[in-house]
């Protein structure tokens, strides 16, 4: 007869196997591209000619770069216009449809979804057209009541928020359906009980529904953040970086240090550096947020 531990045994190497074209994928495609990606940043890497090793000069060359430090500034201030503003109108589209007794509330939540499934060059082309100064729609309706109208695009002031403004536009929808989901998943009768205890929407909100939704929100909150962070397709459609640097992001200078001056080495360290605030950041809310629900 075999023992218990022989079982035990024989069952984490069939869970092995069948795990194993999986990390074979994974080692191939994730993480030996990320490792030959820090090789590179380590040298001046010609991928034609000789590569010759420097060390950590990429890294250090880029404290001493004032555009580095411009685009590091300018990607924490978009996102920090656009990480709030994306998981607060995705919570508070989640929460409408929940309380909504319309019969329409499918077509509502389908329109709210679908700008999520458009290209970001979609988006990118579209929302330049419509804030252009000249032919735009939303300045045409502004000069309309009798404003004058910011130049949203071409404005240093205005420009990272306008982006922000339509990435929230673009992204929310996907955000409320998480949101959605978690508050499927907490059980009616708690409202009911807590009512019953004369508490209103408002204390049920933070005593209920925000300690119960932490899941969604932290997964929620870890895509944003990526998101926010990485990010280039808007920027480099809309504004290309401008005016001046005004709009560069660090994305966008990684770009721009790889393809327009060829200097992959240094682009590489941008984007190990990009890695690592993310990382960081992403840690500190997975320990702020904790993984599980006060549910379970």
């Amino acid at each position: 007869m075999t023992s218990k531990n022989e079982n035990t045994k024989a069952d984490t190497i069939i869970g092995l196997l069948f795990l194993l074209p999986y990390l074979i994928l994974w080692l191939l495609f994730a993480i030996a591209p990320v490792g030959y990606g820090f090789y590179i940043s380590l040298h001046k890497w010609n991928p034609i000619g000789q590569s010759p090793f420097v060390g950590f000069d990429n890294y250090t060359q880029l404290f001493s770069n004032d555009r580095f430090w411009n685009a590091l500034e300018n990607t924490f201030i978009y996102a920090a216009w656009a990480i709030p503003l994306i998981l607060a109108l995705g919570l508070a589209f989640a929460l409408l449809l929940k309380s909504a007794k319309m019969s329409t509330v499918a077509i509502i939540e389908g329109a709210l979804f679908f700008p999520y499934l458009l290209n970001v060059s979609v988006v990118g082309i579209l929302w330049a057209f419509l804030l252009d100064p000249n032919v735009g729609i939303l300045p045409y309706y502004i000069r309309a009541i009798g404003f004058s109208p910011p130049d949203f695009l071409n404005s240093p002031a205005y420009v990272l928020p306008t982006i922000a403004f339509v990435s929230a536009w673009w992204l929310c929808g996907y955000r409320m359906i998480v949101f959605r989901a978690g508050l499927n998943a907490i059980p009616d009768e708690l409202y009911e009980s807590s009512a019953l205890d004369g508490a209103g929407p408002i204390r049920q909100f933070f005593s209920i529904t925000l300690p119960l939704m932490k899941p969604s929100i932290l997964f929620a909150a870890i895509l944003t953040l990526v998101a926010g962070l990485c990010t280039l397709g808007q920027v480099l459609i809309m504004t290309n970086g401008g005016p001046g640097t005004s709009s560069e992001v660090l994305a966008l200078f990684m770009y721009r240090t790889a393809f327009e001056s060829f200097n992959f080495g240094q682009a590489a360290a941008i984007g190990f550096m990009l890695f690592a605030i993310v990382f960081v950041i992403s840690i500190a809310l997975v320990k702020f947020l904790g993984l599980k629900s006060e549910l379970g």
